[in-house]
């Protein structure tokens, strides 16, 4: 195995390892949220605090997105990773989509959170929303060489040695 094969592996690795607990963190964080709401959801044993009034108010609603978008962006993180980290494209790229991902698992919640309090808050939810798409992105294209490596159509000639590297990587990976 090369050096290069074996820091991309490694990268991947500790990439995945990281996207994955905060992934987990943010599922659980969507559950313990929803555990909280539950107290006073649905005539729960406790009566809904008077600044995030009723059913229909904004606050309330936000603080219900934010709930959703714990568990959702949690399962999506997860996803971004594998796909990202066993289709490495180029090192730059794979890490900001991984980075971008991060952001937006934590930022988005957080936000609709702040939101949920005072409301100028919610003009933010474009900076989570921008990194979470940059993310998907990335993915999108890194299944997309996935695909063309596959089929053996990738475009050869100027990268011929970077083709075979990555050729190589995913061969082993295949192998796990």
């Amino acid at each position: 195995m090369t050096t290069a094969t074996t820091n991309l592996t490694d990268f991947n690795a500790q990439a995945r390892s990281r996207a994955t607990a905060i992934a987990w963190g943010s599922i659980l964080a969507g559950a313990l949220s929803g555990m909280v709401m539950g107290l006073w959801s649905f005539d729960g044993p406790f009566p809904t605090p008077e600044w995030i009034g009723d059913y229909d108010a904004l606050p309330r609603r936000f603080l219900r997105l934010a709930h959703v978008a714990m568990f959702a962006l949690g399962v999506l993180h997860m996803m971004v990773a594998r796909q990202i980290t066993t289709t490495p494209t180029r090192p730059r790229l794979d890490h900001l989509g991984l980075h971008a991902m991060a952001a937006g698992n934590v930022l988005m919640p957080t936000i609709l959170i702040a939101a949920a309090v005072w409301e100028p808050f919610k003009y933010l939810t474009p900076i989570p929303s921008l990194a979470i798409s940059t993310a998907l992105a990335i993915a999108a294209y890194g299944a997309c060489v996935r695909l063309h490596v596959d089929k053996g159509t990738l475009e050869r000639g100027v990268c011929e040695r970077e083709f075979q590297l990555m050729k190589k990587c995913f061969q082993q990976v295949r192998k796990r």
